[in-house]
C-alpha cells in the first residue's frame, strides 16, 4: 500500500476550476472461457479499461453527450490526467482522452457549494486485445431536480420528459422533497452554486467499443 498526499497531487481537468477528489484505476476485465467436461480454462480474453473519476465544486463547464451519428469515436472526449504524490510503493497516475460515462450533481446545503462528479473511462490495449477501432456513444438518460420548473443541476434534456417526486425525512430532523425531471440528456455540466438553492442530478452515458 502507498500513501497519496493530496496537497501535492496534481489533477488536470478542463471542465472545472477546483478539484475536490479524484479516483483512478486500471481493470484488465478478464473473461475466462471454459468447455463442457473440463474445469481447465480453454482461453482467456481481456478487454482492459482505465477509469478516472473527478469531483469538482460547481459550476463545471457544459459538455455535449449527444449520440454518435457516424462510424467514428464519440466526441468530444475529455483530456485529463492525475499525477499522484505517493509515499511507499510507486503508483502511476493516468492521462489521456476520456469518455464521460456518468455525471452526478449534489447540493445539499443551501449556503454551501454544489459538487459535480464526472466519471470517465478509456478502453486500452492489453493481453492479445488491441484498443478498439471506434468507441461510439449511445443515448444518454438521466434525472435532475428542478426549482419552480427550472433545471438547476447542470443537466440539459431534449424531447419528451416526465416528472416524478421524491422526498425523505427522519425523526428529529428536517427533510427535503424534490420534483424530478426524467428524460433523454444532450448536455451535462454547470450545476447551480446559487445561495438558497439545493438540487440533485444523475446521468448515465452508454458506450459501445467496436473492434473492426
Amino acid at each position: 500500500m502507498s500513501i497519496v498526499i493530496g496537497a501535492t497531487t496534481t489533477v488536470s481537468f478542463p471542465y472545472g476550476d477546483c478539484v475536490v477528489s479524484v479516483n483512478w484505476g486500471y481493470n484488465p476485465n478478464v473473461q475466462r472461457l471454459y468447455c463442457l467436461g473440463s474445469w481447465d480454462v480453454f482461453d482467456t480474453i481481456q478487454k482492459p479499461t482505465e477509469t478516472l473519476n473527478v469531483t469538482i465544486y460547481a459550476p463545471g463547464s457544459p459538455i455535449s453527450v449527444t449520440p454518435t451519428g457516424a462510424c467514428a469515436n464519440a466526441s468530444p472526449r475529455i483530456t485529463a490526467s492525475v499525477s499522484p504524490t505517493v509515499c511507499g510503493e510507486a503508483v502511476a497516475g493516468v492521462s489521456g482522452d476520456w469518455y464521460l460515462t456518468s455525471y452526478g450533481f449534489s447540493k445539499d446545503d443551501p449556503v454551501g457549494p454544489g459538487q459535480e462528479t464526472w466519471s470517465m473511462t478509456k478502453w486500452v490495449a492489453g493481453g492479445d486485445t488491441p484498443a478498439p477501432t471506434y468507441v461510439i456513444r449511445g443515448i444518454s438518460e438521466g434525472q435532475a431536480s428542478n426549482v419552480n420548473g427550472v433545471i438547476n443541476s447542470g443537466v440539459v434534456f431534449t424531447g419528451e420528459t416526465v416528472e416524478a417526486t421524491t422526498g425523505s425525512v427522519s425523526a428529529g430532523s428536517v427533510g427535503r422533497a424534490y420534483v424530478t425531471t426524467i428524460g433523454q440528456v444532450i448536455s451535462v455540466g454547470g450545476g447551480t452554486n446559487t445561495p438558497g438553492e439545493t438540487g440533485t442530478g444523475s446521468v448515465s452515458i452508454p458506450y459501445t467499443p467496436l473492434w473492426l
